[in-house]
Formats: C-alpha cells, sequence, structure tokens
C-alpha cells in the first residue's frame, strides 16, 4: 500500500513540474502585436461589376497565442464601388394605351411582383397647387347663415343682448296672459306652469328652430342635487341666462335630473320674456288659489297618515291618497 502512495505522489510530482516548464516557456515567448500595413489598408480599384457573396474575401482569423511561428499577414481588399450607390434603378415601364384596355387578370392568380403606384402618378398629385383644394370657407352651408353668427361663441359671448326688441307680434305670444286651465298647483300650495307650456309660447313667437337653449357651463353633480347654467338664444341673439337645478336621490337618476335641471333653467329665462310673469306675483297667487283650488285632508291608503294637500276644483286626488270627509 505505501508503495502505490509513493507512485502516485511522484507521478503527480512530475505533472505539476511539466505544467510550470510550460507557463515559463510561454511567459518567456514575446508576443508579436499585429499592425495592418498602410500598403493594405488602401482600396483597391477594381471594374464596377455587382457583388457576389462568394467574392468576398474570407475574414481574418485571430492569432493564437502560445505558437512560436506567427501567421502571414494577408492584405484585405474592398468590393466598393461608388458609381454602385449612387446609381437608381430603372424607372418602371409605363403601361402601353392597349394595356390600360386590357382585361383584368384572374382573381386566383398570383400577382409577380407587388403593385406600387407608378412615379407618374405621384408626380400627378405632387404638382396639384394647393389653393386648388377646397378650404372650409368657401364650402357651401345648406342655409346662409350670417357671417356675425359663425364666430359666436355662445359659452362666454353675450352677442346680440338688448340689441332691439322682438316685433310686436312676438312680444304679444310671449306677454299674453295665461288660461285657468293651463296652470296646475302642487299639494304644498305652489302654482305652476308645465314645462311644455314654456316651449309652446316660444314656438309660437320665434317658430320651431328659431330659438334655443345653449349650456355655458359644466355640469355639477352633488350629493343629491344637480345644476347647470344655460342660456337662452333666439332669433340668433342671447337672450336671457340662468342657472338650473334639479334633486335626485339615486346615482342612476343623474341622467333625468340633468334634464330636469335643463327645463328649471329655461322656466328662469322665460321670466325675462314675460312668459308666466304674473305666476310671481302674491296678487294673483292668492285669486287663483281662492278662485280655482281647493285644500282637503287626505288620508294615505296604506299608513293611514293624514295630511292636507291642495289640488284644483274639479280635480279628485290620485291613489295612494283618499280625500276624508
Amino acid at each position: 500500500m505505501n508503495r502505490i502512495t509513493r507512485q502516485i505522489g511522484l507521478i503527480s510530482r512530475q505533472q505539476q513540474k511539466h505544467v510550470r516548464t510550460a507557463a515559463t516557456a510561454a511567459q518567456s515567448t514575446p508576443r508579436k502585436t499585429w499592425s495592418r500595413s498602410p500598403a493594405s489598408t488602401t482600396a483597391k480599384k477594381i471594374p464596377a461589376t455587382p457583388a457576389h457573396p462568394a467574392s468576398a474575401a474570407a475574414p481574418v482569423e485571430a492569432q493564437p497565442e502560445g505558437l512560436e511561428e506567427p501567421l502571414p499577414e494577408i492584405p484585405v481588399e474592398y468590393d466598393f464601388d461608388p458609381s454602385l450607390v449612387e446609381s437608381r434603378p430603372p424607372a418602371r415601364p409605363q403601361p402601353s394605351a392597349s394595356a390600360e384596355h386590357a382585361p383584368p387578370p384572374h382573381l386566383n392568380a398570383i400577382p409577380s411582383s407587388p403593385s406600387f403606384p407608378s412615379e407618374s402618378i405621384i408626380y400627378s398629385i405632387n404638382s396639384v397647387p394647393r389653393n386648388s383644394y377646397p378650404s372650409p370657407q368657401h364650402v357651401p352651408t345648406p342655409y346662409p347663415v350670417p357671417a356675425e353668427q359663425r364666430q359666436v361663441d355662445w359659452v362666454t359671448s353675450f352677442h346680440g343682448m338688448s340689441a332691439q326688441p322682438f316685433s310686436k307680434e312676438a312680444a304679444e305670444a310671449l306677454m299674453r296672459p295665461l288660461l285657468a286651465h293651463e296652470i296646475e298647483i302642487k299639494p304644498d300650495g305652489l302654482i305652476y306652469l308645465p314645462e311644455i307650456q314654456y316651449r309652446r309660447i316660444l314656438n309660437k313667437a320665434f317658430g320651431p328652430g328659431g330659438w334655443g337653449l345653449v349650456p355655458r357651463s359644466e355640469l355639477t353633480v352633488m350629493k343629491n342635487i344637480v345644476s347647470r347654467e344655460w342660456g337662452l338664444v333666439a332669433g340668433g341673439r342671447l337672450v336671457s341666462v340662468a342657472r338650473g337645478e334639479q334633486t335626485y336621490f339615486d346615482p342612476s337618476g343623474v341622467p333625468t335630473a340633468t334634464e330636469g335641471c335643463k327645463s328649471n333653467a329655461l322656466m328662469r329665462c322665460c321670466k325675462d320674456l314675460g312668459i308666466a310673469s304674473e305666476l310671481w306675483e302674491p296678487a294673483f297667487i292668492r285669486q287663483f288659489k281662492a278662485t280655482h283650488c281647493v285644500e282637503a285632508w287626505t288620508e294615505h291608503s296604506v299608513s293611514k297618515k293624514k295630511q292636507k294637500r291642495w289640488r284644483k276644483k274639479g280635480n279628485k286626488f290620485e291613489y295612494p291618497y283618499i280625500e276624508s270627509k
């Protein structure tokens, strides 16, 4: 056993000695610095021939370390001709007159080359003068609109306000006295004119399309109320500005409350035109309620709760309220 151990140790020491000798010889051998001579870097002019992958010179491999004799230098030749870069491909031939009337190819046929627009078409498009294109100012409108109205921004402008009074016919339609059957009363005793009546009066005074409401602010949505500012435009000029409001009880009711907010703003704008102005007169309110309305006790058919409610004479309370006797 000891003899085998000594032989193994002798072999390992001999291997280590050979390794150290090879490393010392490699360090003592000077390395040659590779440099390319000026003559080899000069481009060699060759006739203009199409470049081919087979004609390219093989890449020079790096000189491995540890060789005593380096490989000889190989001059590098560049197959580069500036004329090949500057030259352009020949233009695509234009179709002849007979080709224009040729029948179209079969639908299943495969085209031999991709279809690109010819240079003549591109040049013809670029050669069109810029002034020949129609501008928005020259586009005809379906109906004549004055220039001052096309430039009005109704969100911020007060164009035409108090410029001139309306015609006599329009003023009579706006300020006519209300009829008894047009006025309604709420259960709490507040009399009002339905929103549709305001629109009918405006249509009679200015005609359908002769007036409109324009929003002048963003919609303000709070906890249980929405509000927005609207402007009433009639005859191409601003007539009145008012803010409408409407309550809601559920987020899904915001769209309906937004429409109610618009109707409320219309009612307030119509006050400046004299529409239903008597509804704000205390004397008219007392007389109308005494003549055309009555206050009575009612009972809720489910909860049996009693309370006083207003109604017009000749009308009855609707379910679930029943008039007490």
